[in-house]
């Protein structure tokens, strides 16, 4: 992860601004509870003037400067306070225990908002299931036997195709 921050901080440095916002996408899906993360690409397009933007990754972060609360305030306005419309634009995939105080009140106020104009709190589980990747790497007899008998016709083509070689020139010779 050190690398690709210091690849962000670099691509940053040198302009590539959509490129480093993308990583940082990506480190997010990769680490849904590191809120520094999105911290950073809210800074980004603060930076960049798109405030709005820049609250809806600055929303679950306590507000640390004068520049954060009116971001999120734009923000919320932007998507008419509504708390379904705001759990489904950031998307938070991770687990809510291990978020601070504030992010977890956030979270709650926006879900109770959701579950009281909608009667619907927007759910997202994270990408790679643990199940799904355990499940998949369990071999079965037969996948086994098939490996098996691959590696082995693999091993043998070319044993075959010598010795008919070898019996051709015999036969060439004789």
């Amino acid at each position: 992860m050190e690398n690709i921050l210091y690849r962000i901080e670099k691509d940053i440095e040198e302009g590539r601004k959509k490129k480093a916002c993308d990583r940082l996408r990506n480190l997010i899906n990769q680490f849904p509870d590191d809120l520094s993360l999105r911290e950073k690409l809210g800074q980004i397009y603060y930076d960049a003037g798109f405030l709005d933007e820049a609250g809806k990754f600055w929303i679950l972060s306590e507000p640390k400067d004068k520049e954060m609360e009116p971001a999120v305030e734009i923000y919320k306005r932007s998507l008419r306070y509504s708390g379904n419309a705001i759990l489904k634009d950031i998307v938070f995939r991770g687990d809510k225990n291990v978020l601070s105080d504030y992010a977890r009140n956030v979270l709650k106020d926006l879900e109770t908002d959701s579950l009281k104009k909608t009667n619907h709190i927007p759910e997202y589980k994270k990408k790679y299931k643990q199940e799904l990747i355990d499940s998949k790497s369990e071999q079965t007899f037969l996948s086994k036997v098939g490996m098996y008998l691959l590696m082995g016709v693999v091993i043998l083509l070319p044993v075959l195709g010598l010795i008919k070689l070898i019996e051709l020139f015999t036969s060439l010779f004789e």
